[in-house]
């Protein structure tokens, strides 16, 4: 079982990127890793999902199918501006969104995922 810490300046957070299906698989995982490595220089990924290419509920920027990922992770609370603002100068990006999860999520992660959030 994963323990993970949470300090006042921190809080949980899913984060969803939907990236262009316009991209190669090299760029995708490029961007990915962009992202992943920013989460992390930010506080701490603890899970993260890969759904792949997936249809849209809608068409954006002439798109009818995205690429999702999702990361659940804890990162400083002053760090959400500066990757809200990364994703949206990303052109590869085409939505995102951003959750702070509260204590009913994370109960239901940590009974999902087998991981233990301590809040302090």
């Amino acid at each position: 079982m994963i323990m993970i810490k949470m300090d006042l300046k921190s809080a949980y957070y899913e984060t969803l990127i939907v990236i262009s299906p316009t991209v190669s698989e090299e760029e995708n995982q490029t961007i990915i890793y962009y992202y992943e490595n920013l989460l992390r220089k930010e506080g701490r990924i603890f899970y993260k999902i890969n759904w792949g290419k997936k249809k849209l509920a809608y068409i954006i920027n002439k798109n009818r199918f995205g690429i999702y990922n999702i990361f659940y992770c804890k990162i400083l609370k002053s760090s959400v501006k500066n990757l809200e603002k990364k994703l949206n100068q990303d052109e590869n990006v085409i939505r995102f969104l951003i959750i702070k999860i509260n204590n009913k999520a994370i109960n239901f992660l940590e009974s999902k995922l087998n991981i233990t959030l301590i809040n302090e």
